[in-house]
């Protein structure tokens, strides 16, 4: 092929849109603004119709872990069919529980230094309480997809939360493909928004949040 040729070959093939149907990098950013909070830190922010993709959770870490009779973290998201490790590191004895439609459990008295394991396989709002102390309370939220993110002590968020899926060991999450989604908040004493967001094949759509105080509603409807 002579020099010329083989120059305009290469020049088309650097200068060729992406195939269809391709992974992009697109991302969705933004700020919730809430009203009422001390901090805008700990809000969900998810897809509601985000992909569904098949997750190897393998290797996947989520803890609820009890200290000083209290719930860390407060706020925990978690992917559908996730395990979740409830470590006692307290000096007495706690009886976990939850009357949560997407999962009731009760993991009786259990002693300090043990710890139990519970797979989440429905999505929904699972409230966490303990029989033995009536203070303590937490959220497990279980999603359909891994296109969600927690609010950061600034309110920022991006989906796909590269920190939080690392945070967790879950790998292998797709890029969020260019199309419109659905984006839905969540949070214990707000009440939940909604926005409809394009995702770009680059670059990073831009939201704001502005959030009331108000009943906090579900994750998906049944």
């Amino acid at each position: 092929m002579p020099r010329k040729t083989l120059f305009a070959f290469i020049l088309a093939l650097l200068l060729a849109p992406p195939l269809a149907g391709g992974a992009s990098a697109g991302q969705i950013k933004g700020t919730v603004k809430p009203q009422g909070l001390r901090s805008p830190e700990g809000v969900l922010v998810y897809l509601s119709n985000g992909p569904e993709v098949m997750l190897d959770l393998s290797g996947a870490k989520f803890v609820m872990d009890q200290r000083q009779l209290t719930f860390i973290p407060y706020v925990l998201p978690v992917p559908v069919g996730a395990k979740v490790s409830f470590p006692n590191n307290d000096k007495v004895a706690h009886n976990v529980f939850s009357l949560s439609q997407a999962k009731k459990f009760n993991l009786g008295s259990y002693k300090p230094g043990q710890s139990i394991e519970v797979t989440f396989d429905q999505p929904g709002v699972v409230e966490l309480r303990c029989d033995v102390h009536q203070e303590m309370k937490a959220y497990i939220l279980v999603l359909k997809n891994p296109y969600y993110a927690l609010t950061d002590a600034q309110g920022n968020f991006a989906i796909p939360d590269s920190k939080l899926l690392a945070a967790h060991g879950i790998k292998g999450v797709p890029p969020l493909p260019e199309g419109k989604y659905l984006m839905k908040t969540w949070h214990e004493k707000l009440r939940g928004d909604r926005a409809k967001v394009e995702a770009p094949a680059t670059g990073a759509a831009d939201v704001t949040f502005r959030l009331k105080r108000g009943p906090s509603g579900v994750l998906y409807k049944r």
